[in-house]
């Protein structure tokens, strides 16, 4: 799995063509990301707590996390040799996953029961069947590849159900922070280290989805949920702004929306727009830098299909929930 290069901690996989300080800087940026990935559902899982909901996440988010992070177990602790840090996280990333999980049972009351009831059977078949294949007929590196590819669309189903419900209320601001800041170190660590490709192709789409993500809670921020009709009323939506963020933010939307045509906006709304706009063309560059990283690292122009899936598949995901947009309000 690994490639040493050199006997300490910070000179690990190391590019020999490239400067010594950039693999120890690399290999920083790598346990930073380790170090973010133990704090980074802490936040979810408080705010799911303190609202007694989870409306506004996606369970298959969850399940795809908590999937990808039991094979990995099985594959740390079965055939690779890894540093202890990792083993450690190993074990306390599917422990937190799966809280997330237990707290979809428990406050997912806008599920039917029977949907939950299928829902959990047909999750611990796969688990068994995942877990059967790794330790029964010891097939680690290929069962790893499952978790290769989970982590690769894990944050596309939230993705989808926030342009669904026009609103990224359900998620922690604080946790898509953390994120963002472990996936820019992720893809410093793995681009510039000497890395298995398919760990590049992973953290390519993992940072790049990750970052969409994060330009839909900038360009969301601030607006009240979409509520559809079928929506049961006992569902709770008050807490989505536990995160201490201005409370007058809620409003820059209808501020906007309101405004006469061909009166000036408030200096409070321009400000803020601005702003907006410079964090969406910020993360957008950051997008490109990540598209550039996964051509530049393989070294073929067949990789920019990555960028091309990524852009198609985002694309499509608003175009079609967009068609409503425009006859339906934001309540």
């Amino acid at each position: 799995m690994t490639n040493r290069t050199g006997g300490s901690l910070l000179e690990q996989n190391c590019r020999p063509e490239w400067p010594p300080w950039t693999c120890v800087a690399a290999n920083v940026c790598g346990l930073c990301s380790t170090t973010l990935w133990f704090l980074v559902l802490l936040p979810q899982v408080w705010k799911n707590f303190r609202r007694k909901s989870v409306v506004g996440l996606s369970v298959l988010w969850g399940t795809a996390n908590f999937t990808a992070s039991l094979v990995n177990l099985c594959f740390v602790y079965g055939y690779a040799e890894i540093p202890l840090y990792g083993k450690i996280n190993s074990i306390y990333m599917p422990i937190l996953e799966f809280t997330i999980l237990v707290q979809f049972w428990i406050y997912g009351h806008h599920y039917q029961r029977k949907h939950k009831v299928a829902y959990l059977v047909f999750c611990l078949c796969v688990w068994t069947t995942l877990l059967s294949l790794n330790l029964g007929l010891k097939l680690f590196p290929y069962i790893q590849w499952v978790a290769i590819g989970l982590w690769c669309i894990e944050t596309f189903p939230q993705v989808f159900l926030n342009f669904k419900l026009r609103s990224t209320y359900g998620q922690s601001t604080r946790s898509v922070i953390i994120a963002s800041i472990g996936k820019m170190t992720d893809f410093l660590s793995t681009y510039g280290l000497r890395m298995p490709i398919q760990y590049v192709v992973m953290i390519y789409f993992s940072s790049s989805v990750n970052y969409v993500n994060v330009i839909q809670v900038v360009w969301f921020h601030g607006r009240r949920p979409y509520i559809e009709r079928d929506v049961t009323p006992n569902v709770q939506y008050k807490e989505f702004h536990d995160d201490n963020v201005d409370d007058n933010m809620k409003n820059t939307e209808e501020e906007a929306l309101c405004t006469p045509k061909g009166q000036r906006l408030a200096p409070g709304v321009r400000t803020r727009r601005a702003i907006r706009c410079f964090l969406i063309a910020l993360f957008s560059c950051f997008l490109a830098l990540f598209a550039y990283g996964i051509v530049w690292a393989t070294k073929s122009y067949y990789a920019i299909f990555a960028p091309v899936t990524l852009v198609s598949v985002t694309s499509f995901a608003f175009l079609w929930y967009s068609r409503s947009w425009k006859t339906d309000r934001v309540v």
